[in-house]
């Protein structure tokens, strides 16, 4: 007689007209697994995006910094024009498609105006500021202009169209309060001086401080911002230099990254931390020998 063997597993079978189904606890289960994944992936998305966001700055000022030397390139050596909107000789700053600002005018500027909230006949949210500045036909596209982390707007809720700045010894017009001891570079063969690899060309501006593209520092105050960086990446800032190089720095001076800014009269560097105005003293210029 054969013994009839035990069952190794017993399934309960569903009575008839039911269907099987998830428990309570088992959908809870699934979620909370869900849920721990998407905690431990959403950092990494995160950084992604802001490393995706650096990248493509780092394009725009390296973009930036192309048709800059090729603007030099193409005009014996000369610097494209830097000039400040408050000695901007009015046209400057009110109309970027009059004739003073054109190719080789009193007013052209490797870009017009500013972007702060200024009320002119084109706001800060026109194109023109860009389309008309000295770079625009070596550079070709006015996003290049614009850091995707910038989120400013201007008349009309529309964004304003500029984050970078050209430092204002880039052939500043004038050099900053007509100071004479500080080299104002006109050519690109000037820049020896200081080296290329160490002389900033553009870098992107605190919000509260842009305006026109003239980045202003001063030597001859060593514990004083005149201009402040912006702090779109993580405390730091986007950076391109003469050499083609660029970075993105990180700003250690609490007053630079709580975004304060002085106006003309500048402010105090965090005495806690001025190792980054020293940094950036070291990079916009030189004394006159």
């Amino acid at each position: 007689m054969q013994t009839p063997k035990s069952p190794a597993i017993f399934q309960q079978r569903p009575a008839p007209g039911q269907t099987s189904a998830f428990t309570l606890i088992e959908l809870l289960v699934v979620v909370l697994i869900i849920a721990i994944l998407a905690a431990l992936l959403l950092p990494t998305l995160a950084n992604a995006k802001l490393k995706a966001n650096g990248t493509k700055c780092i394009s725009n000022l390296h973009q930036l910094q192309i048709g800059w030397t090729s603007y030099a390139n193409d005009n014996t050596d000369k610097i494209t024009q830097n000039i400040a909107s408050d000695v901007g000789g009015g046209r400057f700053a009110t109309d970027p498609t009059a004739t003073d600002c054109q190719p080789g005018q009193s007013d052209a500027s490797w870009c017009l105006g500013d972007v702060s909230n200024n009320g002119n006949t084109y706001p800060e949210t026109s194109p023109n500021w860009i389309i008309h500045g000295l770079l625009y036909q070596y550079v070709g596209n006015v996003k290049c202009y614009k850091c995707p982390v910038d989120t400013k707007m201007g008349a009309n809720n529309i964004p304003t169209i500029r984050s970078y700045s050209m430092n204002s010894w880039m052939d500043g017009v004038p050099a900053w309060q007509n100071l004479t001891d500080q080299v104002d570079f006109t050519k690109l063969t000037q820049i020896i001086q200081m080296s290329s690899a160490a002389a900033m060309v553009f870098t992107e501006e605190n919000p509260a401080s842009i305006n026109d593209g003239y980045w202003a520092q001063n030597l001859d105050t060593p514990g004083m911002w005149v201009d402040s960086p912006a702090v779109y990446h993580i405390k730091a800032c986007s950076m391109v230099f003469a050499d083609g190089h660029s970075q993105i720095r990180t700003w250690r001076d609490t007053n630079v990254l709580n975004g304060v800014y002085g106006g003309a009269a500048g402010f105090a560097c965090d005495p806690g931390n001025p190792q980054d105005l020293e940094w950036v003293q070291s990079h916009v210029t030189v004394k006159i020998e």
